[in-house]
């Protein structure tokens, strides 16, 4: 057997309905295909790393990990497929590599977006200032939700993607839906809430909030319920939906306490001593520490007391201190009124007899 002949049976010999040649020309692409995306992934890694090495966000770092999440046979099947166009297939060739390609990369795609997902999760919790459990379990709760519709979504555009006609499917979703969401419309509201107190932040585990029928510490936050620790020492269980209809007063973002006092001193109070009363009691609030003066004035008078109002701002939000604040108020208060010969009032009540 000459060259020739050799060469033409190289070109014109079929094997699985393609030439030797088809073949060699497969292969070559196959392999160049290969190289090129290997030294694609080896020089871009190997900068990523030297620019996340150098830079303070972690978004590069996580563009390293997604990149090292896809596997040699994942590369290895795009070179097959790019290969593949230069050879004659049938079309169960086509379908099988179709629905090899589609379940391989729909697969590391969800991957991915999970991993996108936890990284934007773990982000926006870190900003709530969320305890150690209780991130945890925020963190572990939206994943299950949201891996949940992402795993539905992907099994909806395979099957799509497969010739299926997911119309009826998708009515029966949304007949399904409707029907559990009027079934569970209770549990779907405080599982929104959830995501209200999350993002919008009235308040955070550790805060003490105060409402019509509540005040505690917030202990635990949960996809169903609140759990609040009484200041005398019970468990409060409230549903989401619930406590957020309700007025909530959280005392952990005050940052200071408005003051506001009446005091009363009897009517045969003379005038002079009337007169000094509003500056004994600036005296008795410049004295103390972490306190501004706002006012005193005298405010009314009353059925047995001319009172005075003293307002001022105690700079701190602990209420233990606001009340050894205002002990020493009312003990300098007192002190000055004794030593000027001015009574407070009571109530007392004055008969006149006409003989």
């Amino acid at each position: 057997m000459n060259i020739n002949s050799i060469s033409g049976w190289y070109k014109s010999s079929l094997i699985f309905g393609n030439t030797p040649a088809a073949y060699g020309l497969a292969l070559a692409a196959f392999c160049a295909t290969l190289a090129l995306i290997y030294i694609i992934k080896t020089v871009g890694l190997s900068r990523l790393k030297i620019l996340a090495a150098k830079t303070a966000t972690d978004l590069d770092d996580l563009a390293v990990a997604l990149i090292e999440k896809i596997y040699w046979y994942e590369y290895q099947l795009a070179a097959f497929y790019v290969a593949s166009r230069y050879l004659q297939r049938g079309p169960s060739f086509d379908k099988a590599l179709k629905l090899t390609i589609l379940l391989i990369f729909t697969y590391r795609a969800i991957t991915i977006i999970q991993t996108l997902l936890t990284y934007g999760i773990n982000k926006v919790v870190a900003q709530r200032e969320l305890s150690g459990p209780a991130r945890d379990s925020v963190v572990r709760s939206t994943q299950v939700i949201l891996r949940s519709v992402l795993w539905l979504g992907a099994s909806l555009f395979v099957l799509a993607n497969m010739g299926v006609n997911i119309s009826a499917v998708l009515a029966g979703l949304g007949i399904g839906g409707v029907a559990v969401a009027l079934a569970s419309q209770a549990i779907l509201g405080d599982l929104f809430n959830f995501f209200v107190i999350l993002l919008d932040k009235p308040f955070k585990i550790g805060d003490f909030i105060v409402t019509d029928t509540i005040a505690g510490t917030v202990e635990h936050l949960g996809l169903k319920s609140i759990r609040v620790r009484s200041l005398s020492g019970e468990l409060l269980i409230v549903s989401n939906t619930k406590l957020l209809g309700m007025e909530v007063k959280n005392y952990n973002r005050m940052q200071r306490r408005r003051i506001v006092i009446k005091t009363g001193v009897t009517y045969q109070t003379p005038l002079e001593k009337l007169k000094l009363v509003p500056g004994m009691i600036k005296e008795a609030v410049t004295s103390l520490e972490k306190v501004t003066f706002d006012r005193a004035n005298m405010c009314g008078l009353g059925n047995f007391s001319i009172d005075f109002e003293t307002v001022y701002m105690v700079e701190s939000p602990d209420y233990n201190y606001h009340m050894q604040v205002q002990e020493q108020f009312l003990q300098a208060v007192i002190a000055r009124f004794e030593k000027e010969g001015i009574e407070f009032a009571y109530p007392t009540q004055t008969l006149f007899v006409n003989k």
